[in-house]
């Protein structure tokens, strides 16, 4: 063993079964975010602003319920089956499913009643009342979740990535079915019901405007309906999958594993992991809700105390009928959590894709004493996600009103709100990419409690940014992206220094992140001339296709010309030693 770590092959093997697992993970993210963009596009241009404010009120509370009953867990079980599978303890593989399947059963009933219970106290302190059939909607989805994240932390800990690929492609292209054709069919019914002369959904209304707000609730209701069908999808396939294939555990493995540990020892020790970091995902989660609670609070306080200045602002973006009535806030509200964030949520998604394949790797490195293993897993993380997270964050700041424009043309008034937010937000990718896989580490590491104190942190900070900021009729909405940024950048400080304690490696983000930064501001400043000059010659939005196409290529250009990229990260890619050996002869790697 000791020859294997200074010839460093259990460091490329580790690197190897992190670029698997995230080649895995990342095939079925492209799909599930193809699909998801497929869903949540069309449905923002069924649903307005204020349909879209229901939506995004009813989902937050769900996301944070649903973290804490199963981001834990799936990462404590992952954690302790790599653990016992580098000891050779089948047994307690196969007795650590079988708890966390009863354990999450348990939770996933709580979590649900308490939605259920909680539903109307929520809406009436997020300001937002009209999103409580969305919550009820929801809440069942908690359950279901509960019992996925149960088989896929098992199989994410078997270093099986597969199943959670599959099921995850399986949940969005249900909720893209159902949630699309369920909130299109109660557009459809509420007008016919309106044009028959009929009341809509209970209410008697005179104008289509009356009309229209009677509608957003249920559509957008029917649409959270889509999501729960399919999380009760997702679920039937991983207990069929479980059913018919099992885990792949070896009989004869289990036949000389040793004596598997108590039930009682095996649960207080999964609990002990996963409390940590459950609670590091529901403030991670916390700090979305902030923005659901503060945001609307804020801006009905700005339009209560600057009725002009905040007039005067929307003047011309807003309806007569949405800015002298009571739901502009929630409106602008929508606009940025169902356009802008829809955006801005689609890179965290892949960076959390390396935290989750290095999670095994490096507790598997960190408990057999690898330290170089540890490093190369560690490092590959860091890099590995700065190629994602910087080039979309100068893509975004740059390029935010052209693609909000592309791809709802007809929500003037949305993309109009969400344009500028989403430009500032663009700035916090950078720092919220590389939080979550950094988390992951952390956990991986056995230092699990540490995450939640950081985004306590983050959290306050975030709070009292947009308390301050929101209220300003000059910043109002905007606020909420300088809160975002405060929020994560404080928290990768504190992660990093966190890191380089624990590990006592000497991890340098600036020396593993700089040229990616030269090259990711290189690449939002050419998507952005690039476009301004086409626009010139052509006012169709295929010019932000070209544009950012332009960009991509300049980006990868300049990574090579940089040497951005290290030799053993192109070696670690399918058939990647044929390509670094060409790309080392023309000298473009490092």
């Amino acid at each position: 063993m000791q020859q294997s770590r200074k010839t460093g092959e259990p460091s490329k093997k580790g690197g190897q079964n992190l670029l698997l697992g995230a080649s895995v993970l990342g095939a079925s993210m492209i799909i599930v975010k193809i699909f998801g963009a497929l869903f949540k596009i069309p449905l923002g241009n069924i649903l307005d602003g204020d349909g879209m404010g229901y939506f995004s009120t009813s989902y937050s509370v769900f996301t944070m319920i649903y973290s804490f009953s199963t981001a834990g867990l799936p990462a404590a079980i992952a954690k302790m089956v790599a653990e016992q599978s580098v000891r050779g303890r089948a047994r307690d593989i196969r007795k650590l499913h079988e708890l966390s399947v009863k354990l999450f059963l348990i939770m996933g009933i709580g979590g649900t009643a308490l939605i259920l219970l909680l539903s109307r106290v929520y809406v009436n302190i997020a300001n937002n009342p009209g999103a409580w059939l969305c919550v009820i909607a929801i809440a069942p989805a908690v359950f279901f979740g509960c019992m996925t994240s149960a088989y896929r932390g098992y199989y994410e800990g078997l270093r099986n990535m597969t199943p959670t690929a599959v099921s995850q492609v399986v949940e969005v292209v249900v909720k893209l079915v159902f949630g699309l054709a369920l909130s299109t069919g109660a557009v459809a019914w509420g007008n016919a019901q309106f044009e028959a002369g009929k009341a809509v959904f209970g209410q008697v209304c005179k104008t289509s405007a009356e009309a229209n707000a009677a509608i957003q609730p249920v559509a957008s209701a029917a649409a959270i309906l889509g999501v729960t069908i399919s999380t009760a999808v997702g679920t039937l396939y991983l207990l069929l999958k479980y059913r018919r294939t099992g885990d792949g555990l070896d009989e004869e493995a289990l036949r000389y594993s040793p004596r598997p540990m108590r039930s009682r020892v095996l649960l207080v020790r999964l609990i002990t992991i996963a409390i940590p970091i459950s609670l590091s995902s529901i403030v991670m989660n916390v700090a979305q809700a902030v923005d659901t609670v503060t945001i609307i609070n804020c801006l009905q306080f700005a339009f209560d105390h600057f009725p002009e200045k905040m007039n005067a602002i929307y003047q011309g973006i807003l309806s007569a009928d949405v800015l002298n009535g009571e739901s502009a806030a929630n409106f602008i509200y929508g606009s940025y959590a169902g356009y802008a964030l829809s955006i801005f949520n689609l890179v965290p998604a892949f960076c959390n894709i390396f935290g989750k394949s290095a999670l095994p790797n490096v507790t598997a490195c960190w408990s057999s004493g690898d330290r170089e293993g540890t490093r190369v897993n560690i490092e590959s993380v860091i890099r590995m996600t700065s190629l994602i997270a910087i080039p979309a964050s100068f893509g975004i700041f740059f390029m935010s009103q052209p693609i909000l424009a592309l791809l709802y043309p007809r929500k003037v008034s949305e993309v109009a709100i969400a344009s500028s937010v989403l430009s500032w937000q663009g700035i916090s990718l950078i720092f919220l990419g590389l939080t979550m896989p950094l988390f992951a580490v952390l956990q991986g590491l056995g230092h699990a409690g540490k995450p939640p104190k950081y985004m306590l942190v983050g959290v306050l900070v975030k709070f009292v940014v947009n308390l301050v900021t929101i209220c300003i009729p000059a910043i109002n909405i905007n606020g909420a992206a300088l809160g975002t940024g405060a929020c994560y950048l404080i928290i990768l400080i504190l992660s990093l220094r966190g890191l380089r304690k624990v590990t006592g490696l000497p991890i340098s983000f600036w020396r593993l992140t700089g040229r990616q930064m030269i090259a990711g501001f290189a690449c939002g400043l050419s998507a952005w001339g690039s476009y301004k000059l086409l626009s010139m010659l052509s006012g169709s939005h295929i010019m932000t296709l070209i544009s950012i196409a332009f960009a991509g290529v300049v980006y990868i250009a300049l990574l090579l010309l940089l040497r951005a990229l290290s030799r053993e990260d192109i070696e670690m890619l399918p058939k990647g030693e044929k390509f670094a050996k060409l790309l080392a002869k023309w000298k473009l790697i490092g």
